[in-house]
């Protein structure tokens, strides 16, 4: 289960520095400006929650592989970003961002539950580090995030921490998979069927 673990973890690195240097060259960035944001979506969002944990350096400060994977991941976005436009990438980049969402949002999960911390305080670690590079990202290059739009990604990554901490008196391989399988099941579910959270209607609002 740990290698599986570090598997995962690897694929949400990478499909996060991913997604984070696409949206780079799409928005006219330079080379620096495209890893900078693939930095930035892996990474930001665990950085602060370890910071709120007390984990004083964070674990990706005293682990540079992880740091050159993504930079070497922004660099080849930056220079091969045509082929990710394809649909059957796109459709690879979607899976794989949902795994690393999964993984990241376990994991978060696992932290929170390390230190102690109840249930909702468990929910909001894990969504932080599973979307919270993403969150940044968005507002450095000038967008409402993600995460606050209509689509199942903060909620699916607060599902899997409430179910990882639910599970954990069974055993942290058990909350693992429970945690993981909940993420994945409501991210791919919802996103197949179309599923999308309330929203005000803004006729009415004004």
């Amino acid at each position: 289960m740990v290698s599986l673990l570090g598997l995962l973890n690897y694929i949400g690195i990478v499909s996060f520095s991913a997604s984070g240097a696409l949206k780079g060259v799409r928005k006219g960035l330079d080379i620096f400006g495209v890893a900078v944001l693939g930095l930035v979506t892996s990474y930001a969002g665990g950085i602060i929650a370890e910071v709120l944990l007390g984990m004083v350096p964070p674990l990706v400060l005293k682990d540079p592989l992880d740091l050159l994977m993504s930079i070497a991941v922004s660099i080849g976005v930056f220079y091969f970003w045509r082929a990710l436009q394809r649909p059957s990438t796109a459709k690879a980049l979607f899976v794989a961002d949902a795994i690393g969402l999964a993984d990241f949002a376990v994991f978060g999960a696992y932290l929170a539950t390390s230190r102690g911390l109840n249930v909702v305080a468990v929910a909001i670690i894990a969504t932080l580090v599973g979307t919270g590079g993403g969150a940044l990202r968005d507002v450095l290059v000038g967008e409402i995030p993600m995460v606050l739009r209509r689509e199942i990604y903060a909620t699916a990554a607060a599902a899997g921490g409430v179910v990882y901490y639910l599970a954990q008196e069974l055993s942290k391989v058990y909350a693992s998979a429970f945690g993981l399988v909940t993420v994945l099941a409501l991210r791919l579910v919802s996103y197949e069927l179309g599923l999308e959270l309330p929203r005000a209607n803004q006729a009415q609002a004004v």
